[in-house]
């Protein structure tokens, strides 16, 4: 399993607990057991306990520079991507902030819309100050 692999599961992960209401560690740990594989288990398993711990301030900082757009009305794809990335952004020391943008504007492009793509890469833009 390569990291990007691995990442977009992450994003699953994010996706299937946000849209059945089920936002806690026993079961993003699970299903990171069960999804991913190699270091990428442990890897998924920290950084989703910390996304999960901290998904208050995350939210916080998305609404802050949505500007039309809040996390209660967004698409739960694009919400999925954008707390992954500023999970690895904030809680992840081996990915540069533009490496993690890059990415979530990629599964944007392959999970969700152009338009989504764009809006990603504004918020997280902003978030980062580039």
């Amino acid at each position: 399993m390569t990291r990007n692999e691995a990442r977009e599961n992450m994003m699953k992960i994010m996706y299937e607990m946000d849209a059945s209401k089920s936002m806690d560690k026993d079961t993003a740990c699970r299903l990171c057991g069960e999804r991913l594989s190699g270091n990428h288990v442990e890897r998924g398993k920290n950084l989703l306990s910390k996304i999960i711990d901290n998904i208050d301030l995350i939210d916080d900082e998305i609404n802050k520079y949505s500007r039309s757009w809040k996390t209660a009305r967004m698409p739960k794809v694009d919400l999925a991507i954008m707390r992954l990335a500023l999970g690895e952004i904030k809680y992840s020391e081996d990915i540069s902030d533009a490496v993690a943008v890059s990415e979530a504007v990629g599964m944007a492009g392959k999970y969700s819309t152009p338009r989504s793509s764009k809006f990603i890469n504004g918020v997280l833009g902003a978030v980062t100050g580039k």
